[in-house]
This record gives C-alpha cells, sequence and structure tokens, in this order.
C-alpha cells in the first residue's frame, strides 16, 4: 500500500514502522495511525506521517541524539494503554517543529523548535503511543566538558 504525503512525497506502507495513538495526539485527536519515516538511514530527523491526512506529517527525532534524557513515571492507565511490560521496550519522540513568525522572517529566518515538555512515548513492541505531558517536571541542565 502506497501512502500520499504532502511533504514526502509516496512513501510505501510498512506495518513495522505504523505506530498508533489510541487517544490521538493532543490536537489531532482524529489523526490515530502513524508511519514513521525517515528520508536516510543516519538521519537523525524522522517523520510520523499520518496515513490518513497527506498534509499531517511530524518531524521527530530521539532525545538522545541531543544527550536529553528522561526520568518519569507512566501510571497504571498510561501503561495499559501501551500495552507495557518491559521499560525497555519504551521509545520517546520529540516533535519538532518551525514556528514562522513577521519577525524570523526578516531577522533568521524561521526558527525550529521542539516540544521537550511532551514527549510521544511509544511501545516497540505493541507498536502503541501516546503523549505525554509533563506539567511539573524538573528540568535541569548539566554541562561536561573533558
Amino acid at each position: 500500500m502506497k501512502i500520499e504525503s504532502t511533504p514526502l512525497g509516496t512513501q510505501f506502507d510498512d506495518s513495522e514502522a505504523r505506530i498508533v495513538f489510541p487517544l490521538g495526539i493532543p490536537g489531532f485527536e482524529k489523526d490515530r495511525t502513524f508511519q514513521l519515516f525517515q528520508q536516510h538511514a543516519d538521519d537523525v530527523v524522522g517523520y510520523l506521517q499520518s496515513v490518513d491526512d497527506p498534509d499531517l506529517t511530524f518531524s521527530v527525532f530521539a532525545p538522545e541524539s541531543l544527550n536529553i534524557f528522561y526520568e518519569f513515571i507512566l501510571s497504571d492507565e498510561e501503561q495499559a494503554l501501551l500495552k507495557l511490560e518491559r521499560a525497555e521496550d519504551v521509545v520517546l519522540l520529540l516533535v519538532a517543529y518551525r514556528q514562522n513568525t513577521e519577525q524570523d522572517a526578516e531577522a533568521l529566518g524561521s526558527r525550529v523548535n521542539a516540544n521537550f515538555m511532551a514527549p510521544l512515548v511509544i511501545n516497540s513492541e505493541s507498536r502503541l503511543g501516546l503523549q505525554k505531558p509533563l506539567y511539573r517536571a524538573e528540568r535541569r541542565i548539566t554541562i561536561k566538558a573533558n
């Protein structure tokens, strides 16, 4: 099966790369099934393309690619939704987006931002996902130099 994507063109369906968000992604609740694509195997940024909406594509990346690591607890309901049995099956992705404003266009062009406070949590075995808002997260940045 082919998936038509406005930004990526024609992509081929791969059931191993398909991810279902049973509750949708906040703001996009009607789109629940996505396919994960990478343009090239060594790309840091991948794409979550809605299977049903060719215009809905999220740019995503693993937080580890920026040496960012998360520690949080999933509720029993969240674990059940993901059918999660082992912590090592969890994959986190962050959504990156381009914020275009008139000021950006005049100054630096458009800026790329990421939603660090609501990672996508995916069970790599069941291929189920959810977005986990971290409302009261402790943020600490440590910079180490050799």
